[in-house]
């Protein structure tokens, strides 16, 4: 189950936290960049579709019930306050009508993992950092048993991210969608350690 309340995530040099609305012109720094986009399931967003997608990605957060869930979480420089990158965790990406959230296509014990810097910020050990936050957030705050994550073929730092913190390559994820970009995308997962499966 998804902790009530979920307050923000604290490393040696970041704190995570829900996206709000005011983080938009940051988000859109990194979003509506080709170096940062290139290896994302979109392209550059323009003003407005960044707005879009935020607004959607509070909407998903807001409605995240135990067992299914959908959050974004801003990456934020301690020291500075700068919002310089992105995450999301979630099992479902489907909100009905109604406003809830539907089963989706993860099992409910199982979450994705994704993250985006802006590539001022790449390189430094923030996404590793950031990950791994949200990786113990998930198995230690959940019942989460696996986690999974997809990268596209080329993007070797991020491989190399997901490797450094235990994923391994998972050809029964294969079949995944590649959102419309012409590199093969890559199934990583994570299980659960078992000195956590209390």
């Amino acid at each position: 189950m998804i902790l009530d309340g979920i307050g923000p995530l604290v490393t040696a040099r970041l704190a995570l936290r829900l996206v709000r609305a005011s983080d938009a012109a940051a988000i859109h720094r990194f979003r509506g960049n080709p170096a940062a986009t290139t290896y994302l399931s979109h392209g550059p967003l323009t003003e407005e579709a960044n707005r879009e997608r935020l607004v959607a990605a509070m909407a998903l957060s807001e409605a995240s019930m135990a067992p299914w869930f959908n959050h974004s979480w801003a990456i934020v420089l301690q020291e500075s306050g700068e919002v310089v990158g992105d995450a999301r965790t979630w099992n479902t990406a489907e909100l009905t009508p109604a406003g809830v959230l539907a089963p989706g296509r993860h099992p409910a014990h199982h979450a994705a993992l994704a993250y985006v810097l802006h590539p001022d910020h790449q390189h430094q050990g923030y996404g590793r950092e950031a990950a791994a936050a949200l990786v113990d957030w998930l198995f230690t705050g959940s019942s989460i048993s696996t986690i999974v994550a997809g990268v596209y073929e080329p993007n070797t730092p991020s491989i190399r991210l997901l490797q450094s913190l235990g994923f391994r390559k998972d050809p029964a994820l294969t079949d995944q969608p590649a959102g419309g970009k012409r590199f093969p995308l890559i199934m990583f997962s994570l299980d659960r350690p078992d000195d956590q499966s209390g």
